[in-house]
This record gives C-alpha cells, sequence and structure tokens, in this order.
C-alpha cells in the first residue's frame, strides 16, 4: 500500500513539476493548475452503518480552454475501514482522471460538472480462504470507480481559488465464486456505491489562456445512432456482475435556453444464463427527461437527469411442483444521472458521449412456487455504470 501511494504522489509531483516549467520561462499565462484537498468517503463502518471517512490528497488540471479540463485527483483514507467480502476493507486510496466542464463561468466564480473514472484501491478486503480456520483472510483489491458530480470554484485572485465539490462514486466489485454443497457454485458481485465530499484550495502559476471568443452552436433538434455499455449485477446465480454490450438511438430538443428533452433509447441482446424474479434475459432501456448545459463553439457540456424503464424479456415467474421453470417479461422503473459531453466537427454533426449511474428500482413481483403464489420483493436500490457513445445530426 505505501509503495502505491508513494507511486501516486511521485506522479503528481513529476506533473506539477511539468506544470511549472512553462511558467517559469514566461509566467504571464499558463494552461496548468494544481491543488490539495480534504475528502471524505461514505463507506461501511464496524457496526454495518455508512460513516463518512475522512481524507487527503492533491489534483492537477490541464485547462483545454477556459470551461474544460483534463482533471487528476489522488486521495488518500488512512482510517480502517471494516473488511466486507469482495467489497471493502482497511485503508482507502482513490485515483480518478478525466473532465472537469465550467457551465457557468464569470470572474469571481465558476460552477462546473465532473465526469472522471478512476480506482478505488481497498488494503484489506475478505475474501473465502479455505485454508485459513475461519474460512476467510483478507487481502488488497482495487476496484474500477466512475466518479460522477460538480461544485464551485470560488476566485480569491486570478491564481488562487477555493473549491468544493460533491460526487456520486459507483464502483465495480467483481464476481466471487460460491461454493455450495453438491458442487455447484452462485456469482456474488455488485455494483457498490459511495458519496464523496471534497474541500481544497487550488493554485495557477499564471493567467488562464483564453484561446477564442465563445460562439453558441446552432440546431434545435438532434438525434442519431447509440453503442452503449453497461456494468450490471443481474439477479440470477450464476451471473452476477456483467458488461453488456448494447446499441440503440437518441433524440434531442431543445426547449428552453440551456434545457433539452432528452432521451435514449438502448437494447442490449445477450441473454442471461439464469433468472430472478425480477431480471433475466435481454435487457430492453429506455431514458426520457432533460438534459441541461451549454453550447459554445465546438464542444458542448450537460448534466442529465432521465427517469426511464429496464424490460427484461425472461423473469422467472413460476416454479412447477417438477422443477419446471416459467418466465415472463419484468419491467423496472430506473432513474439515469450523470454527464454529457458533445463535440461538434461539423455544421451539423455530433459526437456525443455518455457517462452515468443508472438505479434500479426492482418492484415486488409475484412469484408461482407449485401453486402457492409468494411476492418477491424489490429489495434495495441497484446501480450501474454506463457508458454510451454516439454520433447525431443537429437542425
Amino acid at each position: 500500500m505505501l509503495r502505491l501511494i508513494t507511486a501516486c504522489f511521485r506522479m503528481l509531483v513529476l506533473l506539477l513539476s511539468m506544470a511549472a516549467l512553462p511558467a517559469l520561462a514566461q509566467d504571464n499565462y499558463t494552461r496548468f493548475e494544481f491543488g490539495t484537498q480534504f475528502s471524505t468517503a461514505r463507506l461501511t463502518n464496524s457496526d454495518l452503518g455508512g460513516t463518512n471517512y475522512s481524507g487527503f490528497g492533491g489534483r492537477f488540471d490541464w485547462n483545454l480552454n477556459r470551461r474544460l479540463a483534463f482533471e487528476s485527483q489522488i486521495d488518500f483514507f488512512p482510517e480502517h475501514t471494516r473488511p466486507l467480502l469482495s467489497i471493502q476493507g482497511g485503508q482507502t486510496l482513490q485515483a480518478v482522471f478525466g473532465l472537469r466542464a465550467k457551465v457557468i463561468q464569470t470572474r469571481r466564480f465558476s460552477v462546473f460538472g465532473l465526469i472522471r473514472p478512476g480506482l478505488f484501491h481497498f488494503t484489506d478486503v475478505l475474501y473465502f480462504n479455505s485454508s485459513s480456520t475461519t474460512g476467510f483472510a483478507e487481502r488488497p483489491e482495487t476496484h474500477f470507480a466512475l466518479n460522477l458530480g460538480g461544485g464551485l470554484e470560488y476566485y480569491l485572485n486570478p491564481r488562487w481559488a477555493l473549491r468544493v465539490d460533491i460526487e456520486g462514486n459507483p464502483y465495480r466489485v467483481p464476481n466471487t465464486k460460491v461454493a455450495l454443497s453438491g458442487g455447484s457454485t452462485f456469482s456474488v458481485g455488485k455494483i457498490d456505491d459511495t458519496t464523496r465530499f471534497s474541500f481544497g484550495v487550488a493554485y495557477r502559476p499564471g493567467a488562464l489562456i483564453e484561446n477564442e471568443k465563445e460562439t453558441n452552436v446552432a440546431g434545435k433538434w438532434e438525434f442519431g445512432p447509440l453503442f452503449s455499455t453497461m456494468f450490471i449485477a443481474r439477479e440470477g446465480p450464476t451471473d452476477g456482475v456483467r458488461t453488456e454490450p448494447g446499441f440503440g438511438g437518441y433524440a434531442s430538443y431543445r426547449f428552453y435556453h440551456v434545457f433539452y428533452f432528452d432521451g435514449d433509447l438502448l437494447y442490449f441482446p445477450r441473454g442471461s444464463n439464469s433468472s430472478g424474479p425480477h431480471d433475466g434475459g435481454e435487457i430492453l432501456e429506455g431514458l426520457f427527461g432533460l438534459k441541461g448545459g451549454i453550447r459554445r463553439n465546438h464542444f458542448g457540456i450537460f448534466g442529465k437527469v432521465r427517469p426511464g424503464f429496464n424490460s427484461y424479456s425472461q423473469a422467472l415467474s413460476a416454479i412447477s411442483q417438477t422443477g419446471q421453470e416459467s418466465f415472463s417479461r419484468s419491467t423496472n422503473f430506473v432513474l439515469d444521472l450523470g454527464g454529457i459531453v458533445e463535440f461538434y466537427p461539423g455544421e451539423h454533426g455530433t459526437l456525443r458521449m455518455e457517462a452515468g449511474d443508472t438505479h434500479i428500482y426492482f418492484n415486488t413481483r409475484d412469484v408461482n412456487f407449485g401453486g402457492t403464489i409468494v411476492p418477491a420483493g424489490g429489495g434495495k436500490l441497484q446501480h450501474t455504470i454506463q457508458f454510451i457513445v454516439g454520433y447525431g445530426w443537429r437542425f
């Protein structure tokens, strides 16, 4: 763990040193800024409740223009969390790398959104170990995470800024095979979620470069095809967490200044290996709601809030006395939260990229077990991590 922390901070120092070189040669402007922050992450405590664990770290930004930047952030949380099977345990390190986009920018403050994929590293995660006396042991594990959120910067002067931000932080817990008596196995995996909060200070060695005057991007209507990749925990006992490829299309309409009606319709054709009472088979997903943001010059940046549905083609509906299974369609409410970045290579073309956490709310379904109707509750909120890319046309 110490080697990993040392390596990460050496990388950050190197980046900061590189950023300082242009400032020494010409200190009246720069593309770079760096900062330090105090952070909290909400993780499970020893009583199996949620607790905000404190940490600290550093940040480095490369500003492409006055609104859009590539950003990296590293945080270390020194307090030991409770070891949980495959999920968390010990000390925590998070590193994220992605985009920061300023939706509102004035001389004194800015409001920004964040889309930053990255890694969650835990030092002492619980796992099955048949050679130990308890049947369990601990080891370090690293999970893929998607950091989504936004915040506010206040500029004390052209070089110093105060910053506060809050993010949702879903992360992928990979499958663990659990052996049952009789030789059968089932998969345990999930998309877990935390909430992150950070407060810090940032410094630019010089004034920010202003590349060009901002101009609006024309077009009210927009539509085109999409390709999607979704990390989702399937409900059947043999699937666990899977990466589901899908395809579909989107449409968007600007109805008021910075607000758009926006929707995706996606089909995930790969069936599941087993089914639960809510989930099984192929997935049809529809997301219809709002995106809000700005289009300037050759890019657009938006936040999205889109209710919708996930419809599963083969959810378990009945098991006969002879063990014969029957299936039917199950449709459940979902809520898609995240961000959209668009690039405009031509007068009417749009390259669109989305990242989001699609929350799934399973409803209660009745399952017929040999003539007895048993209600299957929806259980806890489920998370997914979803990436979508497409090309559209504006008019």
